[in-house]
């Protein structure tokens, strides 16, 4: 899990708000479930935050 965070955070940092994290998932090889969960582990790990949709993306890489 660890590796996929880590390349989920990367694809984030590239995506910059273009399209949504599902979709993002999808493009790295994540199922739509998959990709729920890596969500939620970074949320957990509080490596990105939930904000209201300011591009197709919503969310981002707390600073």
């Amino acid at each position: 899990m660890e590796k996929d965070k880590e390349k989920y955070l990367q694809a984030l940092r590239e995506n910059k708000g273009k399209v949504d994290e599902r979709t993002l998932g999808e493009s790295i090889g994540f199922s739509k479930e998959h990709t729920d969960k890596v969500i939620e582990a970074l949320l957990a790990d509080e490596k990105i935050e939930y904000r209201m949709a300011q591009g197709a993306c919503n969310y981002k890489i707390k600073e």
